[in-house]
């Protein structure tokens, strides 16, 4: 065999073999050594190299069908990877599908398909008739992880895959868009479990010669090197290139020959390692993928920090200018913040990085000589307003950003709350957070034999096409299609679970018992997401004898399937693995209740496809968002959800259910004993019922009604197609735009802003309210006038720099008014008689509803030239 076109063998120079030092052996001893050959492709299939190193063909039904249909058993026992696929094809399955007609007149439609994609006009999106994002002057995402196919375990869960997913639309949208990442050699936690359900993590080894990577190379081929400086000396660092449609990824990569070991394996794994370890990966993310990006002769337009993880980016890029431009740090920050943009995807407190001061100052003690910023101003840049409770990424982020935002409406609202001591002497509505929903790729996500139904033959479906579900669906047609996914899934459940008893030499018959119940009629319940507490994975097993109870009817019989992998310092989270797993074993819940090791995308992917009704009941309002209930009603699944995240935007009581609480209570324990019982009773009394419901022809119509409802309702808005538009329209190209303005003419408008700002800054430091007044409050009737004075001692301030309000609305509590009004006080000419540097600010405000108030005097800097998220503190209160 020689090698085939486009494909080469491990021993290729796009991957150097390591120049270190052999191994000494004794010369009698055997020493073997390996190398690979690649199946010579027949000319007709050469277009398969091609698509085999462009993750594109991942979400084109027809081109994802052209692997398996060469050999579906290599296929699965390559784990999907067309890259292996290829090199380890037998040659008479390839003969035979180069001599197919049909065959290669399917190959000859991808092939067009895919060549025209990629040779779409390049688009420039503008903003206010000037050029923000280009092919020159991309935006760049840069996060942590990825997930974009099982075959490319560089992902933990929610943020990789929505990441991915954000890439790919991006990608099918034509927005010029690079990514930047880390190549994990080691992966993600593989998952195996014990007979006793304990988690057992491995390691899922990814090698670069079998995946569809390039080494980043310069223009006379030879590898590209960048070096990051750490306190134990220089980290090398090298980069692999992705093709995901039209979007490049660069994934940079610390095992370089010459690095200490314990710096090569620094990217080795993701999310291991202790506190320090984690911030070298962060510092690499940032500081290594912006240095990798200047060698790469890639100009961002616009950087957008995916999670806190990314924040050295920001401060990476205003070193660049700080000694590139000769800025000072005050200028590079505001050319850098006008185009950054930052989201935030946890509203759990542990969930955002916060690393100790003196770690951090081992890492960024240089400040001064790196950003032109001494040390106490360099570390205030993660800290709250109090300047306390460590270096949190949040904070650096927000402090750099000019626009951020949350994942879910209700994730915005609980981000405002959280992120609030960052913005102390605002109301918490006041916090410049917004939200951009999060969607999901739906190519990737939709089922052929739905996307079938919605009229949609061999092209990915479009938003269009399920807006028209409720006209276009036929019952029947959707019913024989969820019936085949189902199918499908239940195959997939067993060679889960034959695979997992055969591994650990398991009961046979107590194997044959668990496959025995496994039933395509039944209805089946999904839950599947990362083990985190307040996820409570083993909130269904709170009330054993109603769970026994339903999974045991045998008129109406029910099946749960469980999945998902808890963090390995995650003792609390191993925990419920461990319950859940052990439950599956017992009766009367064997082959009823199902856990499904080591979840990954493909096994998603079956359930989101396969199951009738998708579980999520996390303690609210610690949902950020959620996707995986999205994916499920792309296929036709009903939500059975807590409303909270992305589902309090999507449910209208015809798609799916919601799970109260119509009582909040206190104490967690009482919360989840309430949940489960409402869990359960809509359970019992709709969700069941409706599903065994059926018509003179054997279906479920009322269910179908619901399902077909959900197809129509919930893709067309939660998909990424309609985010990244959101993303573009309200983030990247404004924030484009704002960045070129802030660099034009020698960064005139950056010095210009910054020198505003300190100049409020320093003036501010002396503002006081020395008295204020308010008409009589005792008994004011609708209509009433309300008169508002205030003495203010403006020290160097002008009366025009600052703004004086009464902030009046209906109490929400200690940091919040509904409904808040804002009444700007006018400085008063007459203000002979006031101290010297004093201005009185009067006004009044008109009672228009009855009603409780709550209300306030303040005054701040006047910010209307300037960046709100630039002053931040400075309020003063009366």
């Amino acid at each position: 065999m020689t090698v085939s076109q486009g494909q080469e063998p491990a021993s290729s120079p796009r991957f150097p073999v390591s120049e270190e030092a052999p191994e000494t052996r004794p010369s009698n001893q055997p020493r073997l050594m390996r190398f690979d050959a690649s199946a010579s492709l027949p000319q007709p299939l050469a277009g398969l190299a091609r698509l085999a190193r462009n993750l594109w063909w991942s979400w084109d039904a027809e081109a994802a069908r052209l692997f398996p249909d060469i050999s579906p058993r290599l296929w699965q026992a390559v784990g999907q990877n067309p890259v292996t696929f290829l090199r380890q094809a037998w040659p008479a399955d390839l003969d035979r599908v180069a001599a197919d007609p049909d065959y290669l007149d399917r190959l000859g439609r991808v092939m067009a398909r895919f060549d025209a994609y990629l040779g779409a006009p390049a688009r420039t999106v503008e903003h206010k008739g000037q050029p923000a994002v280009s092919p020159a002057a991309p935006a760049v995402y840069f996060c942590l992880e990825f997930g974009l196919h099982p075959s490319l375990p560089i992902y933990s869960g929610g943020l990789g895959v929505l990441a991915g997913d954000h890439l790919k639309s991006a990608s099918d949208r034509n927005l010029p868009l690079v990514a930047v990442g880390l190549f994990y050699r080691g992966g993600y936690v593989r998952q195996q479990l014990l007979a006793s359900g304990e988690q057992q993590n491995l390691e899922r080894p990814n090698d670069p010669a079998d995946l569809p990577l390039d080494l980043c190379k310069d223009d006379s081929g030879q590898p590209i090197e960048i070096t990051v400086q750490l306190p134990v000396g220089p980290l090398r660092l090298r980069a692999f290139e992705l093709r995901v449609g039209r979007v490049r990824v660069f994934l940079l990569d610390s095992d370089v020959t010459g690095n200490p070991d314990d710096l090569r394996g620094l990217t080795r794994r993701l999310y291991s390692g202790d506190s320090e370890h984690r911030l070298r990966q962060e510092i690499v993310l940032g500081k290594g993928g912006v240095r990798l990006l200047d060698a790469l002769g890639i100009r961002p337009a616009v950087c957008h920090m995916n999670e806190g993880h990314a924040g050295f980016s920001a401060l990476e890029r205003i070193a660049a200018l700080v000694h590139g431009s000769g800025l000072s740090f005050a200028q590079a920050r505001e050319a850098v913040r006008a185009g950054t943009v930052f989201t935030t995807h946890t509203p759990v407190p542990a969930g955002h990085d916060v690393f100790a001061e003196d770690l951090v100052r081992r890492y960024f003690g240089d400040s001064a000589d790196w950003l032109g910023l001494p040390w106490e101003e360099f570390y205030r840049l993660g800290c709250d307003a109090g300047g306390e409770h460590g270096f949190n990424m949040t904070y650096l982020c927000m402090n750099l950003a000019g626009f951020v935002n949350g994942v879910a409406k209700k994730h915005g609202t609980v981000s405002r709350s959280l992120l609030h001591p960052f913005w102390a002497g605002l109301l918490e509505d006041e916090v410049p957070v917004t939200h951009v929903t999060n969607g999901i790729h739906l190519p990737t996500w939709t089922a052929p034999e739905v996307s079938a139904c919605l009229g949609v033959e061999e092209r990915a479906p479009v938003i269009a096409d399920f807006e028209a579900a409720e006209a276009r669906v036929v019952p029947a047609e959707l019913w024989a299609a969820r019936r085949t996914l189902k199918t499908r899934l239940m195959e997939a459940v067993a060679a889960n679970l034959e695979n997992a008893f055969t591994r650990r030499q398991d009961d046979p018959k107590l194997l044959a018992r668990m496959l025995e119940p496994l039933d395509a009629d039944a209805l089946v319940v999904g839950f599947a997401r990362r083990f985190a507490p307040y996820k409570r994975a083993n909130l269904l097993l709170a009330d054993r004898e109603r769970l026994a109870n339903l999974v045991n009817n045998t008129d109406r019989p029910v099946r749960f399937l469980f999945s998902g992998k808890a963090h390995p310092a995650d003792e609390k989270g191993q925990d419920l693995v461990r319950e859940v797993a052990s439950l599956c074993r017992e009766e009367p819940f064997l082959g009823r209740v199902i856990f499904l090791e080591d979840y990954d995308m493909e096994i998603a992917k079956h359930l989101v496809q396969g199951v009738d009704v998708w579980l999520n009941n996390p303690i609210p309002p610690l949902e950020a968002s959620g996707t995986s209930g999205m994916k499920s009603a792309a296929n036709g699944g009903l939500n059975l959800s807590v409303l909270d995240g992305w589902w309090l935007e999507g449910c209208d009581g015809r798609n799916g259910w919601g799970i109260g609480p119509n009582i909040t209570f206190v104490e967690q324990s009482r919360q989840n004993q309430l949940d489960n019982d409402l869990l359960l009773r809509l359970l019992e009394d709709e969700v069941m019922p409706l599903y065994y419901e059926r018509d003179a022809a054997g279906l479920p119509a009322a269910w179908l009604k619901r399902s077909i409802h959900a197809l129509a309702t919930l893709p067309p808005f939660f998909g990424t197609d309609r985010m990244v538009e959101e993303y573009l329209a309200r983030a990247y190209a404004p924030c484009a735009a704002s960045a070129h303005h802030m660099t034009a003419d020698g960064f005139a408008a950056a010095s210009q802003r910054a020198a505003e700002q300190q100049r409020l800054r320093q003036g501010f430091e002396h503002v006081h309210i020395q008295g204020a007044s308010v008409g009589d409050l005792s008994a004011v009737r609708t209509g009433d006038r309300i008169e508002v004075s205030m003495n203010v001692y403006t020290a160097e301030l002008a009366a025009d720099d600052l703004l004086a309000e009464l902030v009046l609305g209906h109490p929400g509590g200690e940091r919040s008014l509904q409904g808040a009004h804002y009444i700007e006080l006018t400085p008063d000419a007459r203000t002979e008689h006031t101290p010297e540097g004093t201005t009185t600010f009067r006004g009044h405000h008109v009672v228009e509803a009855s009603g409780t108030y709550g209300w306030g005097l303040r005054v701040r800097p006047r910010n209307d030239t300037l960046d709100a998220r630039a002053l931040p503190g400075l309020v003063r209160w009366a």
